[in-house]
């Protein structure tokens, strides 16, 4: 028996030995190529001098694109390859695992990123056969184009975010085009309490805050998406901007458009209901060592408040009695974007910018509301047409002036690429809510207030990206940017022009008019490494200083992007982020010119009224936040693809607005009631945001595709003291936040021709319970359609066709209640009933609106 088993190894190593030694009589695998151009992502221009890298199992191929861009590889034997490309002055790209068949001549188009401060993340393109890639970004990222905004008929950057999962657009009246807009990502940034949060999303202009020094946050109706290439959302903790650090929900960035290497323009105008129109032209081109881009955009509305419509202005204040005029939603916004680009040499140019984004809106008609009661006399419950007067708000008139510079220059230093940035902007908001019978024209006395808030943003930033070797990115960054601001409420007998509100800390400690400084400084190292040809790490580390907000931090985050399969990427990262207090949360004060009632133990029958603003808490900490997540990409066949995202960020020290009884010695209210609790900003939880997000593309044929999303976004406060939750009323420890929706989803049927030049798309979106709108769960149904005429074409884009939830006012008290703290309603006060149900009010979307666009483009643009 041994002798068989000695016979039986030999036999196997004898046939081991003659199949590695002895010359294999296989046919050879005919070989093949692989070839391509590499592209500027921005300009569309070919990038020459370009190191392209075959890497595969045991193979590594290095070239350099030529003049016009084009690279190849040949004796390319079949297996499975990364291409990896790099350049002075872009970021580097991998692509995922390209299967390469034997004798196949491969051929793909490289885009390549311009090295930019104005960029939040490092998002790759590559078009592999006409097919767009998987993103191999460390975080989702949602990008949204200027041109896809157009096909659907959409005109403000708020429209398309509101359909993006994981994202939750708060109203504050209506759906009026010159309403204000702000955002919560995954539950962070909204009105948490009655306490404006909106500080805990990042909002960028390419690249650089934008903020309201009063509230923190950004109003997006004043932004149009004519003059940006494209909007940004990346979701979680920690992005990879030099300003990531400080956000805890996400961040979103809108980049403005840049110059392109050959001329190019286009004609925009669009019409529709409610006398909406929108007229954009721009151009660009680049001659010789110069480039530019113009664009010039202007959108105005009237609103949607039929004229026969009546505002009764006489129970509002004396001197109104019998005045009586048609509530408006005019709103006008005007856009202008310049670019001149100058280039020195193929890594030397200097960007000069100019934007400016303004806008007037007359919101007599947002701050009105149906009543049924009669103010003027007999006659007043109806006018002529049958429509009921209603409350109406005495000439109420918004401006918003937005102008901002920058400039930047890149170049090449110590091997590696700089970029060196520069900007200022003013934003200067003022609203006028006067007498329209009596105008301070007229020398009559004017009513009733004036709001007048000046931001002016300021900031420097550098950053430095080299390629390590052929598998590190080595990124150092530093900024600043400050925000000088003053805002005030001005109430008189008589019209108080801003140019007379003098502020000063002491008018701001007894009227309200402050005034302050924020300066923020943030320092980045950031290494991103391939591992692998298939993994790739990122690690980022922020150190932050900000001196006027009580913030000295250092916020690490790790990534991991693993290109499995040709079709499929995993990504899980981890980090921490912040959200620093509001200056105007640490400036102590007593605003003894307004008050408001408590819901749980505060104000006597005989003082309704008996709270007053203490303003800012100079030792309030900054929100502090640890987060991670995880995704999963896959694509197949024709265009399908599914993504999912799970993430959960713990949020600790989150600010709310609490009450807190008045010491010995406060003053009075002007009026001279006591005051009896004052109003400030405390640390006093934590909240956890977690969830899941789904998103799904299914192609049913050649020209149709299904396109449904869905996502799960709980949100909700943890450790909040009992007494405290009375206070305040709609926060609920483990309870889901108001006006965050628990559920969002949506569906698209799309239909495209084999060229993609005609397309059209019907769907709807859901807004579950807990809506922004405080409602109960609705669809609203959409449709958009794209269609070739010539040179041109024509896009139809109709929003809420079924007028679901549409309406012209808010219902005060009006939404579904919510269920609120356990005793918050003991005292009978507030909106808090005796069932401990927390009264809403009901908010409205804007009515079936259908815009008809002519878009006609050449060159470049086409």
């Amino acid at each position: 028996m041994l002798r068989y088993v000695i016979s039986a190894f030999f036999v196997i190593i004898l046939f081991l030995a003659l199949t590695v030694f002895l010359p294999s009589t296989a046919v050879a695998q005919p070989s093949g190529s692989v070839s391509g151009n590499v592209v500027n992502a921005a300009s569309g221009a070919t990038v020459a001098g370009a190191k392209v890298q075959l890497i595969g199992l045991g193979v590594s191929k290095t070239t350099v694109s030529g003049k016009d861009g084009t690279f190849r590889f040949d004796d390319v034997s079949a297996g499975s390859y990364v291409i990896r490309a790099s350049a002075e002055q872009y970021q580097a790209y991998s692509t995922t695992p390209l299967p390469i068949a034997a004798a196949q001549n491969f051929q793909l188009t490289i885009y390549l990123s311009p090295v930019t401060t104005t960029s939040i993340s490092t998002i790759g393109h590559i078009t592999v056969h006409g097919r767009a890639s998987l993103n191999l970004s460390s975080a989702p990222v949602t990008t949204i184009s200027s041109a896809e905004y157009v096909s659907k008929g959409l005109y403000q950057v708020q429209s398309a975010l509101d359909t993006v999962p994981g994202v939750t657009i708060e109203h504050f009246d209506n759906g009026a085009p010159g309403n204000v807009a702000t955002l919560t990502i995954r539950g962070a940034g909204g009105f948490v309490g009655g306490s404006n949060t909106g500080y805990e999303v990042l909002v960028l202009q390419d690249g650089e805050p934008l903020r309201n020094g009063q509230f923190g946050d950004f109003d997006l109706s004043t932004l149009t998406p004519a003059i940006y290439s494209r909007v940004e959302v990346v979701k979680g903790v920690g992005g990879t901007s030099l300003f990531g650090a400080n956000t805890i929900g996400g961040t979103v960035n809108l980049v403005t458009r840049d110059p392109l290497q050959q001329p190019g323009g286009e004609i925009i105008y669009s019409v529709g209901n409610f006398g909406t129109q929108d007229i954009n032209l721009s151009g660009t081109s680049t001659f010789g060592k110069v480039g530019f881009l113009f664009d010039l955009h202007q959108f105005s509305s009237d609103g949607y408040i039929p004229w026969t419509f009546r505002a009764d202005y006489g129970a509002f204040a004396p001197g109104t009695v019998g005045v009586i005029t048609n509530p408006t939603l005019y709103f006008n916004l005007k856009s202008v974007l310049g670019k001149l680009k100058y280039s020195f040499s193929n890594s030397t140019n200097v960007v000069f910018t100019v934007t400016d984004e303004s806008d007037m809106r007359d919101q007599t008609g947002l701050l009105g509301n149906p009543s049924p009661v009669c103010f003027s006399g007999p006659g007043c419950t109806n006018d002529p047409f049958g429509n009921p007067y209603f409350f109406g708000f005495p000439g109420n008139y918004l401006w918003n002036i937005q102008p901002k510079y920058a400039v930047d220059v890149h170049t090449t230093v110590g091997g590696g690429a700089l970029v060196l940035r520069a900007y200022h902007q003013t934003l200067f908001r003022l609203v006028d809510g006067e007498n329209a019978a009596t105008p301070p024209s007229s020398g009559s006395a004017g009513c009733c207030f004036i709001q007048p808030q000046y931001d002016r943003l300021t900031g420097q930033e550098l950053l430095w990206t080299k390629e390590i070797g052929s598998n590190n990115s080595l990124t150092i960054g530093a900024g600043g940017n400050g925000d000088y601001f003053n805002y005030g409420q001005g109430t008189s007998s008589t019209f108080l022009p801003s140019t007379q509100m003098i502020f000063s800390t002491a008018n701001c400690q007894n009227k309200g008019w402050c005034q302050g400084t924020q300066i923020e400084r943030t320092y980045l190292v950031r290494d991103d490494a391939d591992l692998s040809p298939n993994l790739n790490a990122t690690f980022a580390g922020y150190y932050s200083s900000y001196d006027t907000l009580n913030v000295k931090r250092f916020d690490p985050r790790l990534a991991l992007v693993d290109k499995a399969f040709p079709n499929t990427v995993f990504r899980a990262s981890v980090g921490s982020g912040f959200a620093a207090p509001r200056l105007s949360d640490l400036i102590p004060f007593i605003n003894t010119s307004h008050f408001s009632s408590i819901a749980f133990g505060g104000c006597p029958s005989s003082e309704p009224f008996c709270a007053a603003s203490a303003g800012g808490n100079p030792n309030l900490k900054s929100e502090t936040a640890t987060g991670y997540d995880v995704g999963f990409e896959h694509q197949w066949g024709n265009g399908g693809d599914v993504n999912l995202d799970y993430y959960r960020t713990n949020l600790t020290n989150h600010i709310f607005s609490g009450f807190e009884p008045a010491p010995p010695g406060t003053p009075t209210f002007d009026n001279g009631s006591p005051i009896l609790f004052l109003q400030s900003q405390v640390n006093l939880a934590g909240t956890v945001y977690t969830g899941l997000e789904t998103t799904l593309s299914v192609p049913l044929s050649e020209n149709f595709s299904f396109d449904p999303y869905y996502n799960v976004q709980s949100a909700y406060p943890t450790g909040v003291p009992l007494s405290v939750e009375q206070a305040i009323g709609n926060i609920v420890n483990n309870q889901q936040y108001l006006g965050v929706p628990l559920h969002k989803a949506g569906a698209y049927l799309n239909y495209h021709t084999r060229s993609r030049t005609t397309t059209a798309s019907f769907g709807g979106d859901w807004y579950a319970i807990n809506n922004s709108y405080n409602t109960w769960p609705f669809w609203v149904y959409n449709a958009s359609a794209s269609i070739p005429v010539g040179d041109s074409s024509i896009h139809i884009g109709w929003t809420n066709i079924f007028n679901r939830q549409a309406g012209l006012f808010s219902t005060f008290n009006g939404g579904v209640k919510y269920q609120g703290a356990p005793g918050c309603g003991l005292s009978g006060n507030g909106p808090c009933n005796m069932n401990d149900l927390y009264s809403t009010t009901m908010y409205q979307r804007a009515p079936h609106m259908l815009i008809v666009t002519f878009d006609r483009r050449w060159g470049s643009l086409r």
